[in-house]
């Protein structure tokens, strides 16, 4: 039979059934595959979709076609995978633009500036960072005298870009419970000195300085300030004082408004009678969260500790007319006996729901063992953690900054060890050389989390040039260095320990401290990492 040369011809969308029946028959598209359709959806929906990718991902779309390698182009695309790498510090560190940002036109083949920083942050190279402006404390726009101290706390509150620094060590026996602010948005460093009613806490150091949340208030915050020493031998403390901003008034918007502080001291309870609450102590470490305060360590002359510690601040309902705040202890309950070695002066830092612990000392034994505690589990147990690259040497009162999925460590002190880059204190410098810990590390090490390595220590640069002291003969040793040039070469820098180090524009803040010289210090040094 010959078949009807009809309208029902191939292109018509109708077909002839075995049953001699038509129906509508979807032709079937062309062959296309899924980057065909998404190429079609304008720039700014695929860098939107682009921002999703993970850089190896964007780096093999791109290989797709001319549409996906121009979007993986963008400057934009770039900034954000790196906000993303960077957390919720990427809107303090990072510059809003880069002054050599690129723009392609056509066809013409150029990689992003923010594409370059992205690679840079991932695997920086040897000594990328440098040092910018620093400062001593009378020469800053400030309010009242930032003393030379160490062994004062930080903590940061609002959207991060306010620092409340408190108390610390001074030279003799000054022991400091002042309060200053350093605002990070401001274009000039000022640390400005704060009053605060109520009734002080007492002069302190080693303690620690924490922003939590108040339980049942959305949005509350406060800062708690749990205790601390004036001296090895002596006032050890485990008392809890409250900051809090005047009712309906945040912390942060007193603070910047240098009115409506106050001091207060809540009530503390203890969750389960039989633990209590924690005992006085000094050189522990305390972190948020989830609005509360998760405490580690320390150590008095009696005891040194490895207990951890929840805090919970929320509303009194025995006095609910009052201010005065509940605050419960709580203390963790552990999945097995496997814990970190008892210890003062280490860091901890929160990544995610898990805790690093990294460094400290029993006595004159010093760490540089890395412990996590994952809080985000039923039942956590501490796990040791062996990651690749080669650990920083073994420390005690050193700093730390969570940037993202990494953590940044300077600092601190300890015995000289093959290898390891810092100066020494020498015997007369007094507390320089307590319990007999005379190397001051120098550099920046840096903890991968994500790819679970130890980088490369980072020396940063001065005036393009790069000074290290080894720790095998305690020799300078200058690269690339004029000796007219070397002149500032015993400047303090991150030679110093009981310093405190925040998140900063382009980079990072190290602020006060004792110093390998026996010096206190009050300066602000800026490093540039962005």
């Amino acid at each position: 039979m010959v078949p009807a040369p009809s309208f029902y011809g191939r292109g018509s969308g109708w077909r002839r059934s075995n049953s001699g029946r038509m129906y509508r028959h979807e032709p079937e598209p062309e062959p296309t595959g899924p980057s065909m359709l998404l190429e079609k959806l304008p720039a700014h929906v695929l860098r939107d979709v682009f921002g999703f990718l993970s850089a190896g991902d964007v780096a093999r779309a791109a290989c797709a076609c001319k549409t996906f390698k121009q979007v993986a182009r963008s400057e934009s695309l770039w900034r954000k995978l790196l906000s993303e790498k960077l957390g919720s510090q990427a809107s303090i560190v990072l510059p809003k633009t880069l002054p050599n940002e690129r723009y392609p036109h056509g066809d013409m083949v150029v990689e992003p500036a923010w594409k370059e920083m992205f690679q840079f942050w991932m695997n920086p190279g040897p000594n990328s960072y440098s040092w910018m402006e620093h400062a001593k404390g009378e020469e800053l726009e400030n309010r009242g005298k930032f003393a030379a101290r160490y062994l004062h706390r930080c903590t940061a509150i609002g959207d991060g870009n306010k620092i409340l620094l408190f108390g610390g060590q001074g030279s003799g026996a000054d022991f400091f419970n002042d309060l200053h602010l350093l605002d990070l948005r401001k274009k000039s460093l000022q640390l400005e000195q704060l009053d605060a009613a109520g009734d002080p806490p007492f002069p302190r150091c080693s303690g620690t300085l924490t922003a939590v949340s108040v339980t049942g208030i959305p949005g509350s915050e406060v800062v708690a300030l749990f205790g601390g020493s004036q001296g090895f031998f002596e006032g050890f403390s485990n008392s809890l004082c409250i900051l809090q901003g005047d009712e309906n008034v945040s912390i942060s918007d007193a603070a910047s408004q240098h009115k409506g502080l106050t001091w207060r001291e809540p009530l503390v309870v203890a969750a389960d009678p039989e633990d209590g609450v924690p005992d006085a102590r000094w050189g522990h470490s305390a972190v948020s969260w989830n609005g509360k305060l998760v405490l580690f360590g320390g150590s008095n002359t009696q005891h040194c500790f490895n207990d951890t510690w929840i805090l919970d601040v929320g509303l009194n309902p025995r006095e609910p007319e009052s201010r005065r705040l509940l605050a419960t202890w709580k203390k963790l309950k552990l999945g097995d006996d496997a814990r970190p070695p008892s210890r003062a002066g280490q860091t901890v830092s929160l990544v995610g729901d898990a805790l690093y612990v990294f460094g400290g000392c029993h006595i004159s034994d010093v760490f540089n063992d890395l412990w996590r505690l994952d809080l985000g589990v039923r039942v956590p147990t501490w796990e040791r953690l062996d990651v690749a690259g080669t650990p920083p040497a073994p420390r005690v009162g050193h700093a730390a900054v969570v940037l993202g999925d990494r953590i940044v460590f300077s600092g601190g002190r300890g015995s000289p060890t093959a290898g390891a880059s810092g100066t020494y204190a020498t015997a007369d410098q007094g507390l320089a050389t307590m319990q007999g810990l005379t190397f001051f590390e120098g550099g920046f090490a840096m903890l991968d989390i994500s790819r679970a390595t130890w980088m490369p220590i980072q020396h940063p640069n001065r005036n393009n040039h790069v000074y290290l002291r080894g720790a095998d003969d305690g020799n300078s040793m200058m690269r690339d260095v004029d000796m007219e040039d070397a002149a500032d070469e015993d400047e303090v820098w991150e030679h110093r320990t009981g310093h405190v180090m925040v998140p900063a524009k382009d980079g990072l803040l190290v602020i006060g401290g004792l110093a390998y010289n026996g010096e206190f210090q009050n300066d602000v040094q800026h490093i540039r990492v962005f």
